[in-house]
């Protein structure tokens, strides 16, 4: 873009020339003839060109490097936006790894201490063998579930550390993301001019029509204003040298008009290339707007869908619990198998695993659509 509005400034060149004639050549100083002489002229000149008019070429070219430069600083954005939403990926990733261990781990526990109680209840002959083998064989199952937690756990935070450059601990308070403003769910249409991609893509159709306006201003007539100044010697004459270049001083002012006739098809080519880009930017831009468009609207649904989806989960994460607490009571007094307490466990751990995951994802989705409509609140 500067270049091009260098472009508006006047050029200057010093010309320097260095000239060799075998034969005649003309003594300059005497007006007359000389033959059969090697003759040497050097000359040296200044001279200025400024573009009155250029079929407004230069100005629509400016005009679309600079939304060119427009468009560039908005895919930067959108590159940036889409790291935010990778490190959000990535610290929800890690929240929920680190949560689901520890509920893991709690029920971990929980099963150790049921063990304790039926390898006592077996050997006074209250509970067989095969009770205490299965509520092992569960704790080793859990074991293993929490192994792969806590992998899940560092691989999302080396995608962290690899995202962000930080090596210092990150924060696993769900708590801290729940306290992002409510967020208003709009029509996808004023969401639009917030997302990066599309500016990009309307500026590149901006440039794309001043490139076009270039296009055709080379098929007009162009005028310039040129100014020189030079002088130049001879060998040819006796005059001396300083005599010379002072008296061969030529300043000169010229003000040209071209007018184009024929280029071999240039500029008719330019034209047709012109169009061709200025069609292709706006059909991107309309696929651009339609994907974007398309995509917001399924953040939308699936933010209301996941903040509906929340709170039955958690109904029935507290009913699961307190299904738990009376299989505890029935085991002890022997109403149940093991089997059935076992279930009982699982479902509970099942049903807070799924609310959680259901919390980091309505908590991602209310994320992206804060970066796309009013900036993360928390990067």
């Amino acid at each position: 873009m500067m270049q091009s509005k260098m472009r508006l400034l006047p050029t200057l060149q010093l010309y320097v020339n260095q000239y060799y004639n075998w034969g005649r050549s003309v003594d300059m100083q005497e007006l007359v003839i000389v033959r059969n002489r090697l003759t040497r002229q050097t000359s040296a000149s200044v001279g200025a060109s400024f573009s009155i008019f250029d079929g407004f070429a230069t100005l629509s070219t400016i005009a679309a490097n600079r939304a060119l430069a427009l468009a560039a600083a908005d895919e930067a954005a959108q590159t940036a936006l889409e790291v935010k939403a990778d490190i959000s990926r990535a610290y929800l990733g890690n929240i929920l790894a680190r949560l689901t261990a520890e509920h893991l781990t709690e029920s971990y526990g929980t099963v150790l201490q049921q063990i304790e109680k039926v390898s006592a209840l077996v050997k006074r002959g209250q509970r067989t063998t095969a009770d205490l083998l299965e509520l092992e064989a569960k704790a080793a199952d859990i074991s293993a579930r929490i192994a792969e937690a806590e992998s899940e756990e560092a691989v999302q935070m080396q995608q962290l550390r690899k995202l962000t450059g930080r090596e210092e601990p990150f924060s696993t308070d769900m708590a801290e993301l729940e306290t992002l403003p409510a967020l208003e769910i709009l029509p996808e249409g004023d969401y639009l001019p917030h997302i990066p991609a599309v500016a990009a893509a309307e500026h590149s159709v901006k440039a794309a029509e001043n490139s076009l306006r270039a296009a055709k201003g080379a098929l007009l007539p162009t005028l310039s204003l040129s100014a020189a100044y030079g002088t130049y010697y001879s060998d040819a004459s006796d005059a001396v040298f300083k005599d010379q270049v002072s008296n061969n001083r030529n300043p000169s002012v010229s003000l040209s008009l071209v007018v184009p006739i024929l280029d071999g098809g240039k500029a008719a080519g330019d034209l047709a290339r012109a169009r061709s880009e200025l069609e292709m930017q706006r059909l991107r831009l309309q696929q651009t707007a339609e994907e974007s468009a398309c995509n917001l609207l399924q953040l939308r649904q699936q933010c209301i869908l996941l903040e509906n989806q929340q709170e039955s989960l958690r109904a029935r994460r507290e009913y699961c619990a307190e299904k738990l607490r009376l299989a505890d009571r029935e085991y002890e007094l022997g109403s149940i198998s093991t089997a059935q307490w076992l279930q009982a466990g699982e479902e509970y751990a099942q049903s807070s695993c799924d609310h959680l995951q259901c919390r980091c994802k309505y908590l991602f989705q209310k994320i992206i659509l804060n970066l796309y409509y009013n900036e993360c609140q928390k990067e």
